[in-house]
Parts: structure tokens; sequence; C-alpha cells
């Protein structure tokens, strides 16, 4: 007999078995609830994690709504249905890395354009808060993201390594000159 949401068994099932059987495993077709059910076990987490990454931004909905889409058409390629949170994270990670990138060419063309335009500058104090994510705008998102996972997420770094896919050396000397850079923005 299939599970069915008005069944209180079927959001207590673990994670491997909802992928099961929304990869449809062991049925006919994959089952859209477990997905939806997945969704809901994870999203929150997801959300944070993509928050902690980006600050406050309005692209933070895109970003988890598109790692879900992502984690539904790839759902077949998970090999370890129990670890299902961390393979949403990985993907989460690489959408933000990708916005991060689109983010960084927009910001190199509106500074060109910038030339051109009329100059005026009205300082402000800053909160420490805006301080550091301004600071890590301005880092590659190959150092903002493993820097922001660690110190921000408080992942492990095998857990990082894996959501950024490089090996654990490339991890740490990526943290290390992330501190180093935000040290010598932040000090100014």
């Amino acid at each position: 007999m299939a599970a069915s949401f008005s069944d209180p068994g079927f959001a207590l099932l673990p994670d491997a078995a909802l992928v099961a059987l929304a990869r449809g495993e062991d049925a006919a077709q994959p089952d859209e609830r477990a997905f939806a059910v997945l969704y809901d076990r994870h999203v929150r987490y997801v959300s944070t994690v993509v928050f902690r990454l980006l600050g406050s931004d309005g692209d933070i909905d895109d970003v988890v709504q598109e790692t879900f889409l992502d984690a539904r058409g790839i759902l077949a390629q998970l090999n370890d249905p129990g670890a299902v949170r961390g393979w949403l994270v990985t993907i989460a990670v690489r959408r933000v890395h990708r916005l991060l990138r689109k983010r960084r060419r927009r910001a190199f063309l509106a500074a060109c354009l910038a030339e051109f335009s009329a100059k005026a500058s009205n300082p402000r104090d800053r909160e420490p808060v805006d301080e550091l994510y301004e600071a890590l705008d301005r880092l590659p998102p190959d150092l903002r993201l493993p820097w922001a996972l660690a110190r921000i997420e408080q992942l492990g770094l095998d857990e990082i390594a894996r959501a950024c896919d490089v090996s654990l050396a490339t991890v740490k000397r990526r943290i290390a000159l992330a501190e180093e850079r935000l040290r010598r923005r932040l000090e100014v």
C-alpha cells in the first residue's frame, strides 16, 4: 500500500526511503509527494546556508528554488540517498558560485561604465556585518564560499571540500587566503 500525506508515517520515513520513492525505484513512476517531503524537510537548512553565503540578499529564494529544481532533475545521480542534505548543500553552493561569478562580471562592467558617469561621493558609516559582506563581495567565489561555509556555517573541512568539489588541501588554502584578504580589507 502506498504511503500518503494523511499517513503520519510518510513524513517519518528516512531520507533514503523518500529518495527511493521519489526516484520511483519501487513503483512504475516517481512519487512527487516523497520529493515534497524531502523539500519540506531540508528547505529551511538549505535556505540558511544560502543566506549565510550571500548575506541579506534578494536572490536567496531564487537560489533555493533552483537548487531543488536541479536536485529533482538529477535525483538519480545521488549516490548515497541517506546523505541528501549534504548533496543539496553542494548543489546550492554551486548555484551561489554561479551567481557570484555573474555578479562579479556585472560589477566589472558597471565599473567600466562608471568611468564615464558623474562622480559623487557620500561616505557613510557601515555596520560591522555590512563591512564583512562588502569585503566578502570583493573576494572571488572560490575563496568566499569555502570561508563562509567554514566560518559562518561552521561546516567541517571534509563537507566543504565535497560541497565545493575540491580537495581538502585546496579548501584549507582557500580559507586561509580568504582570511588574510578579509583581515587586510577590514583593518583599513
